[in-house]
């Protein structure tokens, strides 16, 4: 019995042997047309999305970490929104690896920060260099250059961004030229304008005192008399349309009479007086009505200057006004009316 059982123990172990030799060279003979045919590499992706394959795990993630942590230059920081995973697969030999499109695909998903230095005026950002002290040097070649009285209120801010704006330093002295030039032209027609506010107020002040002057002093001799007033022609010139009814219909009352005289020449007051009204007032456009007490008023329309006030006294024959051609009229005339309680009396019964 242990003879037939060493003999079938020699027996199998002798086929097992041929087994083991068969199945051994067959797994090399396949693992050498496998190496003929196919090689390993990773298959790259990032969020999910297939970029390429690469030979070398090592060199890209190497390459990928001195990418993210170079801030040459300007570069603050930087940061991946998802970083590649890898993995490794038979692909054939003749197929390229694409080591320079993940590298592509890595900077696309990377967010780079920029620190820049922003010149500001009156704190808002006008251009953006490199560092504070280009800025700093641009900031006192500009204010150098400044005219007496001009304040650009210029400074200096850093500033974090993902957009890398800056530029170089003449590009950034041109754009501050640019704005200090129209800030400069802005200020002198500022002055200018102050100027001329100010040579017009004076211009006033000093018609003002003409006409104050002019009125205190009487000028015209009377002609004719009113409730006991002696009273004088107010502008020298020739009647262009006289009181009362006037029109094809004879429907229209004229309520005074007209003057023509040139634009610009002096009304006298027919009388002494108080200025019960100075400005302007409809259709007689710019009026002087003065009291002359007695029920006694006079109108002065037309004019194209008023050199008095409401409230003040006036001589007989002082200069009120100035002949002119406001509110309803065709061309520079007086419009003279004198009212006796109210009621519009004719003009030409006392002068003209």
């Amino acid at each position: 019995m242990n003879f037939i059982l060493r003999n079938w123990v020699k027996y199998y172990t002798k086929e097992a042997v041929k087994t083991l030799k068969v199945v051994t060279i067959g797994s090399a003979m396949v693992l050498t047309v496998a190496s003929i045919k196919y090689k390993p590499a990773y298959d790259v992706t990032i969020s999910g999305e297939s970029i390429g394959y690469i030979t070398n795990r090592n060199v890209i993630e190497a390459k990928i970490e001195k990418y993210i942590n170079n801030t040459d230059g300007n570069v603050a920081f930087r940061e991946i929104a998802a970083m590649p995973e890898y993995e490794l697969k038979l692909i054939s030999r003749d197929k390229e690896t694409e080591e320079s499109k993940v590298m592509y695909a890595v900077k696309e998903k990377t967010t780079t920060t920029y620190r820049t230095y922003a010149v500001t005026s009156d704190g808002e950002q006008k251009v953006a260099v490199e560092s504070r002290e280009e800025a700093e040097n641009i900031i006192n070649e500009i204010n150098a250059e400044l005219k007496k009285g001009v304040d650009l209120k210029l400074g200096v801010v850093e500033v974090y961004t993902t957009e890398n704006n800056i530029v170089s330093k003449d590009a950034a002295k041109a754009t501050l030229t640019e704005f200090k030039t129209a800030k400069v032209n802005e200020y002198e027609a500022k002055k200018a304008e102050e100027a001329k506010k100010k040579a017009e107020e004076k211009k006033k002040a000093l018609a003002v005192a003409k006409a104050r002057s002019l009125a205190s002093a009487p000028t015209s001799a009377p002609v004719g008399n009113l409730n006991g007033m002696a009273l004088s022609i107010p502008v020298n010139g020739s009647i262009s349309s006289r009181f009362g009814s006037r029109g094809y219909s004879r429907s229209t009352v004229h309520t005074g009479v007209d003057v023509a005289a040139s634009s610009g020449t002096g009304i006298r007051t027919i009388t002494s007086g108080t200025v019960v009204y100075s400005g302007y007032k409809g259709s007689y456009g710019n009026l002087v009505i003065i009291d002359h007490g007695n029920g006694v008023q006079s109108y002065y329309a037309h004019c194209s200057a008023l050199y008095v006030t409401t409230g003040q006294s006036v001589g007989a024959g002082s200069t009120i006004a100035a002949v002119g051609s406001t509110g309803n009229s065709t061309g520079p005339h007086l419009h003279l009316e004198i009212r006796v309680n109210g009621t519009p009396v004719n003009p030409q019964n006392y002068i003209y």
